[in-house]
């Protein structure tokens, strides 16, 4: 019974976080989607700081959170020009607080909130670039963004509950499988196929044609689901270090929102880049 009560706070609690997105995304050409990934970079950042008991050092914390909160509205069109002035003055306000608190933020630290400040809404931030790079698909890129993590992430939860039995890393994680790693790789393989089947149906039978390549895709749903799978142990591994089981409690049945986002962080920048690269829809 607790298991059955487990599995259903994370099903609601993953259908709740599901119909936000979908709202973000439906209003992806609108002021709400910056706004959506600055509020998601600075509660991932608030998560991170706070296990790592950095919010303490005001100045630098509160710098960075400034940073990811802004860095979405700069990097795209006319305000793009204020992106690296955003960046040196969140850097300057970092700076400032290591040199006042300088026998009470040690290097570890001052290296700790560098590190979280661009890792974090550096990565997240590639989604605006997705939305961005093309008129017709950039929302589906944000789409393979975000579903190319977190499919592949619940169908390896399932293949491992129900197949598992060759641990993968286990004292990194021991619940992961090698089993569950294979599922999560088909299920995105699945998806995406899918996906792009029907998502070209739709455009040819508005008089739009639109191919996509095979390879690409399975290239990109392969990586995606491994990529996922690296973002996720090596939020893991900082755990383990730190001694904590969750990042926070905002999504029940999941732990913080960075428990959930831990392998987008690798997913999104992977597909911006290999899009940017090689293209992947093609007329």
């Amino acid at each position: 019974m607790p298991q059955v009560h487990i599995m259903t706070t994370r099903l609601v609690s993953a259908g709740i976080g599901i119909i936000i997105a979908l709202t973000v995304l439906f209003l992806h050409q609108t002021i709400l989607f910056p706004i959506a990934v600055g509020i998601v970079s600075v509660i991932l950042m608030l998560e991170f700081f706070k296990v790592n008991h950095l919010l303490k050092y005001r100045i630098a914390t509160g710098s960075a959170m400034l940073f990811a909160l802004l860095y979405p509205f700069v990097l795209v069109g006319e305000a793009s020009r204020f992106k690296f002035l955003l960046v040196i003055l969140c850097i300057i306000g970092v700076c400032i607080e290591y040199i006042l608190r300088q026998t009470k933020l040690w290097m570890r630290s001052f290296f700790g909130i560098m590190t979280g400040m661009f890792l974090i809404p550096g990565a997240m931030s590639t989604t605006v670039y997705l939305n961005n790079c093309h008129e017709q698909h950039g929302v589906i890129y944000v789409v393979f963004a975000l579903a190319g993590a977190w499919i592949a992430d619940s169908g390896a939860y399932f293949a491992g509950s129900a197949l598992g039995k060759h641990k993968l890393c286990p004292t990194i994680s021991p619940k992961k499988t090698v089993e569950g790693l294979v599922g999560g790789v088909i299920a995105d393989v699945l998806f995406f196929s899918l996906f792009n089947i029907i998502y070209t149906a739709i455009l040819a039978a508005q008089g739009m044609d639109i191919h996509f390549s095979w390879g690409s895709t399975l290239i990109v749903a392969v990586a995606c689901a491994l990529l996922g799978t690296v973002g996720d142990l090596t939020a893991s591994v900082l755990k383990r270090q730190l001694e904590i089981k969750d990042y926070g409690t905002i999504m029940p049945g999941h732990g913080g929102l960075l428990d959930r986002f831990d392998s987008v962080l690798l997913v999104a920048p992977f597909l911006y880049a290999y899009i940017t690269a090689f293209g992947f829809f093609t007329v």
